[in-house]
């Protein structure tokens, strides 16, 4: 391809709509280069996941998310069930409230993400595939199960509050926490008992910052996995406090996993926590696809 052509897929409502200005900046970025930008803006939900995998992606050198860690899942989700699913670079510029992923990646605003871009290193980013049901999903950051996804459901409805809203939700859940019945397969170990969380992390950071799985690593072709079985209100309050610097995985109720694939047999219609979206259930399973995108460094 003799032109530099990308495909930019903009949430303008995310991050108290940062990711306008995002866009902005990464237009006057290439004021003075010859990259041409086709920018398709969201104007509902999943609306990324459509405009990505009915986009002729042979046609571009890379495509950009500019919005928060919901919308590089849907632009990736969109990739993956493109018909051309071409090799094609990805491109996160932050623009949302958690902005887990690029966190993770180590990438410092929207300045940094636009440099990265512009500079045209790669480096290879797992994916979760998740089977619920008949619904198939591709997560980039973690799949939560009983007490994180209840976390997620609750900051949804308090929204307006912005980031802190996790942490508000996380304490409700040191309170209204449940043990529940499930059967965990990690590749070939079972455990079977009941649980506070089973969260699987394919990033080191979710929820806005919490470093919940420090080990993780998105180029390792594994998904590390973060068990509670039983913990008290003290105990639960105590890994609160120390989730956000990792220090959580000394905590003896605290069990840390590393596996290729993962299934989990629960009783009752609980919701999953995708990517920061609630929705499917158990039964669930997880197989990770080693490499399979290519992110801008």
């Amino acid at each position: 391809m003799d032109s530099q052509r990308y495909l930019v897929v903009v949430n303008p409502h995310s991050g108290k709509k940062r990711g306008k200005s995002a866009l902005e900046m990464f237009q006057s970025a290439l004021r003075d280069r010859s990259f041409d930008l086709d920018v398709r803006v969201t104007e509902r939900a999943h609306h990324a996941i459509q405009i990505a995998r009915e986009a002729c992606l042979e046609d571009y050198t890379g495509i950009c998310s500019i919005g928060g860690d919901g919308t590089f899942h849907e632009v990736v989700s969109g990739i993956m069930q493109s018909e051309h699913q071409a090799s094609i670079p990805v491109g996160i510029i932050p623009g949302g409230t958690g902005n887990d992923v690029t966190r993770h990646l180590g990438i410092k605003g929207a300045e940094d993400a636009i440099h990265r871009i512009l500079n045209g290193n790669l480096q290879p980013f797992d994916l979760a595939k998740v089977t619920a049901g008949d619904q198939i999903d591709y997560c980039t950051t973690l799949v939560g199960w009983n007490a994180v996804a209840e976390v997620n459901r609750f900051a949804e409805t308090i929204r307006v509050l912005g980031p802190p809203r996790y942490a508000i939700a996380g304490l409700s859940q040191v309170v209204l926490s449940k043990r529940r019945r499930a059967t965990v397969v990690l590749d070939d170990h079972t455990l079977e008992d009941d649980f506070l969380l089973v969260t699987a992390c394919n990033t080191s950071f979710v929820g806005s910052g919490m470093r919940l799985a420090p080990k993780a690593r998105t180029d390792d072709g594994k998904i590390d996995v973060v068990v509670v079985r039983d913990a008290t209100r003290w105990q639960l309050l105590s890994l609160f406090r120390k989730i956000y610097d990792g220090s959580h995985l000394e905590a003896d109720c605290v069990e840390y996993f590393q596996t290729r694939t993962l299934q989990l047999v629960a009783e009752g219609d609980h919701p999953l926590d995708l990517d920061g979206e609630v929705k499917g259930s158990a039964p669930f399973s997880i197989e990770m696809i080693p490499a399979a995108i290519q992110v801008f460094d």
